[in-house]
């Protein structure tokens, strides 16, 4: 037994305390360093090699790989239909079509990108007239955290309200918990059209707190992506929609650099362009959007 030990540590290049000879990694052929330990069964200690740094950077960049990986499966499971998910995919930086009144948007996103750790909850809420690029700005970015490993879930305000209401349905696939809980748990919580009800439900209202306290509590953001006015977003009338203390709005807008998108609908000057016989860029620069 005691022969077979010490092969053993021999075979893992293990010397004793008098005979210590360098030891290379396989990997990177860097020297590995050794530390002394106690032999099993004498009292006399023996150089053992530790593992090499690139190799505990692989296994660390593995275990973080994995991690990533189910912690997506599981939120994907729980939101398996997230809203137009396959529009969401294609929409990168690359294909964006830059447009005037878009840069602090775009800006502050790729920013969120490259610290979002650091960032913390620290999100992000761009508001702005409808079709101006404002969905593809958080996908865009959304996108890019998925390639790094985090998991982001992608819903319209509608989309996941009528989800938290099917789930009343004895047959519905969704648990109330399952939906709640991914929301809070997901890396990033991309949040479309935001304050798109006309008239949210005092149910509805519990739902949204919800989920935004449950969000600040874990340190974790949300991008937001509103059609609210600069009048609008000003408008104390607009924290009440959330509840009548305005406590759920300022909860939200605390933890976000809010950005004004200037740019303007951009359907609406290209239906404009194509009837005019101009291209879209001829249209805006001479001022004809009304």
């Amino acid at each position: 037994m005691e022969e077979a030990m010490e092969q053993m540590m021999t075979d893992l290049g293990a010397s004793d305390s008098t005979s210590k000879r360098p030891i290379f990694c396989e990997k990177c052929g860097k020297e590995r360093d050794q530390v002394l330990v106690k032999h099993p069964f004498k009292d006399t200690k023996w150089w053992a090699p530790v593992v090499c740094e690139c190799v505990e950077r692989e296994m660390a960049e593995d275990k973080r790989r994995q991690e990533a990986y189910y912690k997506k499966r599981k939120i994907e499971r729980a939101l398996k239909n997230s809203s137009s998910l396959e529009d969401i995919k294609s929409m990168t930086f690359e294909n964006y079509k830059a447009r005037p009144g878009t840069e602090r948007a775009v800006e502050e996103v790729k920013d969120a990108v490259r610290n979002f750790e650091e960032r913390g909850k620290l999100g992000i809420f761009i508001f702005g007239e409808t079709g101006n690029g404002k969905s593809h700005i958080t996908s865009a970015g959304g996108n890019e955290l998925i390639a790094k490993g985090y998991s982001v879930i992608f819903l319209t305000e509608k989309d996941l309200l009528s989800r938290f209401a099917s789930t009343k349905n004895f047959n519905n696939n969704e648990s109330f918990h399952e939906i709640m809980d991914a929301c809070i748990k997901t890396d990033l919580l991309i949040w479309d059209d935001f304050l798109s009800s006309q008239k949210l439900t005092n149910e509805e209202k519990d739902w949204i707190f919800q989920i935004i306290n449950g969000r600040e509590r874990a340190n974790r953001p949300i991008w937001a992506t509103s059609n609210l006015t600069p009048q609008e977003f000003e408008d104390d009338r607009t924290a009440y929609k959330l509840d009548d203390k305005g406590r759920t709005w300022w909860r939200l807008i605390g933890n976000m650099n809010p950005i004004y998108n200037r740019a303007t609908n951009y359907r609406k000057a290209k239906a404009m362009a194509r009837a005019l016989g101009m291209t879209v860029e001829e249209y805006e620069s001479k001022g004809l959007m009304v």
